[in-house]
């Protein structure tokens, strides 16, 4: 799998052992644009992306604890799905990959299980394992202890067993390692206290992280490769794989780039803590273009706030797609997309064809869902394909004042109404048999609400305390003529 002289190799993975919350999206996408940026340049580029189904299961969600816990340390590959299809990996990893294909992210994908057991590694455990001292010296400079020299940067599955967290590799010959297999080396698994000596090659063991990321940019030979900022944060993760890299493979580093977290109330997004939505979650309240344009409008330096429940943040999130879509087409006349930040957003939160999105503000299609006749208005302004996303969003998210219902019977709060409130009822019910276009009859409303000394406020809130039992609601001429015409007549005389 080493990449050629001259060309570009850029790598992303992710351990595929729980929910893929919504910030885990971010990585991916950010991968994809540099690669498309690459292919648009001419360059010889290739896009990998890692399942890492070689890591020991260390953490379950409370509904598996029960079925899954005697799994505990065991590689996630060998673990079987909670569905019983499958590996633990596949299961989750099959999430991650439907969600990639959704958002048009489609790099080579490999299993990190695979290149072990294939002996794509066998090199690097070789290598990592005969210059056990240079690691365990950057080790100690980076985490000020000195490391015995018992100590190997390796795992092996235990033969007895099949636990990989709980062994520890203590002597290494040239062919075999000598392990023990420890009952407390970790919180989360019990080892059987088995030991013995074992090849290290063709999948019986695994590097640890830090070493493994590392030794897989020297094995593929990555030159891009990004990362979350608690990963890219001083002595994180990838500092470590870097110091490895630079100080004991004697390779050169990858372009490095981070990026931010997403944030729920100010608190970063975790499944696990149920803090957020997941992926899944996600491509349910936003098209795969409109996830692509959220993880790309904002700076990777920037943390990104994404709390929607009872807020009008996705309404405003449509909006503004619509808004970079008007730059996009006019830089394009121009020839000036490369120069507007927005335009380049744009372009790339579009998967295959570049379309022009509806002009109708999300706001107004969450209305026109609530009202019954209004699938042509709907299908005339090309609203079709946002229909659901406006559906979850207001079943799930949107504040209760965005929320309406026609009433069957007289609602109560009717009884509030003025004189003058009534008396605008009953006229506009005699004017309910003309043609009428909205926003002829918005007018038309306005105006008799003012000839009765009615503000506008008060002349619209007379229909909707009458029409759907609140003080507020979408514009009057439109939810009235979505209605039967005779229901609104019958509606308005009994005020």
């Amino acid at each position: 799998m080493e990449g050629q002289k001259g060309s570009e190799w850029i790598n992303d993975a992710w351990t595929p052992s729980g929910i893929v919350h919504m910030g885990s999206i971010r990585g991916p996408v950010m991968h994809d644009v540099l690669f498309r940026i690459l292919k648009e340049r001419g360059k010889k580029v290739k896009f990998t992306y890692g399942f890492d189904d070689a890591d020991p299961l260390d953490g379950l969600p409370e509904e598996l604890h029960k079925s899954h816990e005697k799994y505990m340390g065991i590689p996630i590959h060998l673990v079987p799905s909670p569905d019983g299809k499958g590996s633990f990996a596949d299961y989750f990893g099959n999430k991650l990959k439907k969600i990639l294909d959704d958002l048009g992210i489609r790099p080579e994908i490999y299993r990190t299980s695979k290149h072990y057991k294939d002996g794509t590694f066998d090199k690097a455990i070789k290598f990592v394992l005969d210059h056990a001292e240079d690691v365990r010296k950057v080790y100690g400079e980076i985490y000020k202890k000195t490391l015995p020299d018992t100590w190997f940067p390796l795992q092996v599955i235990c033969p007895n067993c099949g636990k990989l967290g709980t062994t520890k590799v203590i002597e290494w010959d040239g062919k075999e390692v000598k392990f023990f297999c420890e009952p407390d080396l970790v919180i989360w698994a019990k080892g059987c206290r088995h030991s013995g000596k074992i090849s290290p090659f063709k999948g019986n063991s695994k590097m640890p992280y830090k070493i493994e990321w590392a030794a897989k940019w020297w094995t593929y030979g990555v030159t891009i490769e990004g990362a979350g900022k608690d990963h890219v944060s001083a002595g994180g993760t990838y500092d470590v794989a870097v110091k490895l890299l630079t100080e004991v493979f004697k390779k050169k580093i990858p372009l490095k780039f981070s990026y931010e977290f997403f944030l729920s109330h100010g608190r970063k997004m975790s499944s696990s803590k149920g803090v957020g939505l997941n992926g899944e979650e996600l491509l349910e309240i936003l098209s795969p273009e409109l996830v692509r344009f959220l993880m790309l409008k904002y700076p990777p330096y920037r943390a990104i706030e994404f709390t929607p429940k009872e807020t009008d943040l996705i309404p405003r999130l449509y909006d503004e797609y619509e808004e970079y879509a008007q730059i996009y087409f006019e830089a394009e006349q121009k020839g000036t997309i490369g120069e507007n930040d927005k335009a380049k957003v744009f372009k790339f939160s579009q998967i295959g064809e570049i379309k022009h999105p509806p002009k109708v503000k999300f706001s107004i299609l969450a209305q026109w869902i609530q009202m019954p006749n209004m699938a042509e208005e709907i299908k005339k302004h090309g609203l079709e394909e946002w229909v659901p996303y406006a559906r979850v969003w207001l079943n799930r998210y949107a504040p209760e004042d965005k929320r309406f219902e026609v009433q069957k019977e007289l609602p109560e709060i009717t009884s509030s109404l003025s004189e003058n409130q009534k008396k605008l009822l009953s006229e506009a019910s005699k004017l309910l048999d003309k043609d009428w276009k909205a926003e002829d009859f918005q007018t038309k409303i306005y105006q008799l609400g003012k000839e009765l000394g009615l503000s506008s406020q008060k002349t619209f809130e007379a229909f909707y305390k009458a029409l759907i039992g609140k003080t507020h609601g979408p514009k009057a001429a439109w939810l009235i003529l979505s209605l039967d015409k005779d229901f609104v007549k019958r509606r308005l005389t009994e005020v």
